[in-house]
């Protein structure tokens, strides 16, 4: 399955969630959501204006692929 890395990001960035949300313009619950990987679908729009805003050059830094193994899950960087 694809996750977004926007936890990881955020936290190494010193940004918090609402922070982010005003720099994008994207709704805090969004964020939160997205943040939390409990969307169900990210808009290309709201990528691009999150990759813009944590100055990210390739979307690997904001989506990686996770290997769903039997219930055991297994980031594939």
């Amino acid at each position: 399955m694809m996750r977004l890395k926007l936890d990881s990001l955020l936290y190494e960035k010193r940004l918090s969630a609402n922070q982010l949300s005003k720099m994008t313009g994207i709704r805090y619950p969004t964020i939160l959501d997205m943040e939390k990987n409990e969307s169900k679908a990210w808009s290309p729009e709201n990528l691009n204006k999150i990759m813009i805003a944590l100055e990210l050059e390739d979307i690997s830094e904001l989506i990686e692929y996770v290997k769903e193994d039997g219930g055991n899950e297994e980031s594939a960087q």
